[in-house]
């Protein structure tokens, strides 16, 4: 990714275009993503954890529910 401006001409109008640098290789730009990609498979892991973890509590909320109504409570 290449970063460029036009230069101002003496006269005000646009002149040609000046490169003042450079963004991010390929290279960094793959790290990046894949840094990025590290993240939201991370986020995505804690996402299932937590939906399994509440699946459990409310298994359990059942189990005592039913428990109890055998009872006669």
């Amino acid at each position: 990714m290449v970063l460029e401006y036009k230069q101002r001409e003496s006269d005000g109008s646009m002149g040609q275009s000046v490169k003042v640098g450079t963004g991010l290789s390929i290279d960094e730009q793959v790290l990046s993503l894949g840094e990025q990609l590290v993240q939201e498979k991370i986020k995505g892991i804690q996402k299932d954890f937590l939906i399994n973890s509440l699946g459990q509590t409310v298994t359990q909320l059942k189990l005592e529910v039913m428990t109890l109504k055998g009872r006669g409570e």
